[in-house]
């Protein structure tokens, strides 16, 4: 399994481990929530072209951001570009769709998008993956078939063409596809490529660029939207499934800096993140194979001026998610994580904290029992938990 210094720290400060297969032995109960979201989205309908937005509210230490890595983990595994982000460390605030859309498209793996596309021409040319891995020049194939270099280079050029003119990407996205695709595949000057990538990331262009490449349109507020669907769709004729975006402690919004006391959040910030979240919802039928789940502590839905309820328009699409029906709603577009963990058993802890002891002594660790814990409560039970186990382990000593 591999377990680390890194892993064991960020079990002591009650946080999920990097290591997926830690983070999955001990993810117990999957079958109140996850696997729905497993089972029901990433599996089927976000795949069938699908878009969903949903929101985890609960205390410190509920589980929230344990939930977004499972996702994040397994929504990767089952071949989506997943990115996770915490509001908190983030440089740029996501208070627009152009932020949002810069945010998602320097996360994505460049490398991985470009081999794809790349592949996908080649199999049009009737090449296969064993034949050509999209890391380099295919043109040396067409040359052993019997191709001199310049219609070698023509038949690629036209293969190019004709496998992205049948698409949905939008004229500057077809460019973008076109660009990187020959380069890579007819081994020409990679500049172009340096130029489209500044361009995808929503960086502008100089003039001379822009004639270079002829990406002359330019993310802005109006078309930022079109941008994160035809990007979504890039990814797609990639070979990625769809896009997964995991926003964590969205809190921020409703957070005063401990130093100088002021909100994190100007007021206009506040209004304009919520009119993001409230237009990606509502563009169900535009954004294809996207989904999102954004978490936050209770203050989202308990502080009346800067919470969900100061914006009406987002409010109304949420707050059916929290009517009470004396029984955990998996489908809920809200889902109270302190819910969740009342169904789960008051013993729930305790399980999470046996599975993980055994899966970390089976790893080559051991309890410390002479370690002296602090009083941890003002902590969740459940973190609590996690952190105690965190603080007593260690490596065993070979002799």
């Amino acid at each position: 399994m591999n377990i680390d210094d890194i892993d064991i720290l960020a079990l002591k400060n009650g946080e999920p481990p990097n290591n997926k297969e830690l983070l999955e032995t001990y993810t117990l109960g999957q079958e109140i929530w996850l696997k729905r979201i497993y089972d029901y989205y990433l599996n089927h309908y976000i795949p069938m072209g699908g878009s969903k937005v949903k929101v985890l509210i609960g205390n410190e230490g509920t589980g929230k951001t344990h939930l977004l890595r499972c996702i994040e983990y397994k929504s990767m595994e089952m071949g989506y570009n997943s990115i996770y982000f915490s509001a908190k460390n983030i440089e740029t605030k996501i208070s627009n769709i152009i932020n949002f859309y810069s945010l998602i498209a320097k996360n994505i793996d460049f490398e991985k998008l470009v081999t794809g596309l790349c592949l996908k021409v080649a199999e049009k040319m009737g090449y296969n993956k064993d034949v050509y891995d999209g890391s380099d020049s295919i043109i040396h194939l067409l040359i052993k078939d019997g191709l001199g270099q310049n219609d070698a280079g023509k038949e690629i050029r036209n293969a190019v063409y004709n496998t992205f003119k049948d698409s949905d990407l939008s004229p500057s996205f077809f460019t973008f596809a076109c660009i990187v695709t020959r380069d890579r595949m007819i081994d020409e000057n990679q500049v172009s490529t340096s130029i489209a990538k500044k361009w995808l990331i929503g960086e502008k262009l100089e003039r001379v660029e822009k004639k270079q490449t002829s990406l002359f349109e330019r993310l802005q507020k109006t078309n930022a939207r079109y941008w994160l669907n035809s990007l979504i769709e890039l990814l797609n004729y990639s070979g990625v499934k769809g896009l997964t975006v995991l926003i964590d402690d969205l809190e921020v919004l409703t957070t005063k800096d401990k130093d100088f006391g002021k909100f994190l959040f100007s007021p206009n910030q506040v209004k304009d993140t919520y009119e993001f979240i409230r237009q990606i919802i509502d563009d169900a039928e535009l954004l294809n194979k996207f989904f999102m789940v954004i978490a936050g502590n209770r203050s989202l839905i308990e502080d009346e001026r800067r919470g969900f309820k100061s914006y009406e328009a987002l409010w109304m699409r949420l707050q059916t998610g929290l009517v009470p029906s004396g029984k955990f709603n998996s489908f809920a577009d809200i889902i109270d994580t302190d819910e969740h963990l009342r169904t789960l058993g008051n013993d729930f802890p305790q399980k999470v904290s046996k599975k993980l002891i055994e899966a970390l002594n089976a790893e080559g660790f051991e309890r410390n029992g002479k370690i002296k814990i602090d009083d941890f409560n003002n902590i969740n039970n459940l973190k609590t938990a996690v952190m105690e186990v965190g603080l007593r382990t260690k490596r065993k000593v070979r002799n």
